[in-house]
């Protein structure tokens, strides 16, 4: 019965290491994903980062109303300058993922 015992503790340890090692390289692609966007914001200005992060970034999404009051334009306004934004941010982030080998080239 004891080796039965030692046999089952060598399994749980071995999947223990694996478990941990896919949990660094999800914390790692989480992390990189993270610096990315950080770097890929630095292409919108003040207001297309804020309009973003408030509209797609946040728990609670704020509406093109309450933005839209916030700028004073039009909510129509606010939704093209998002639109817009997030098409330069996923560009910026496609480039920069090329770079840093993250993405094949097309």
């Amino acid at each position: 019965a004891d080796g039965e015992g030692s046999a089952q503790w060598q399994d749980w340890l071995e999947d223990e290491d694996a478990d941990q090692a896919s949990d660094y390289e999800a914390k790692d692609e989480l992390e990189m994903r993270r610096e990315l966007m950080a770097e890929a914001m630095t292409v919108l200005n003040e207001r297309e980062q804020d309009i973003l992060t408030q509209r797609r970034l946040m728990d609670n999404p704020v509406t093109l109303e309450e933005l839209s009051g916030q700028y004073d334009v039009s909510r129509e306004r606010i939704r093209q300058i998002e639109v817009r934004a997030f098409e330069k941010l996923q560009k910026k982030m496609q480039d920069l993922a090329r770079e840093k080998g993250m993405l094949e080239s097309a």
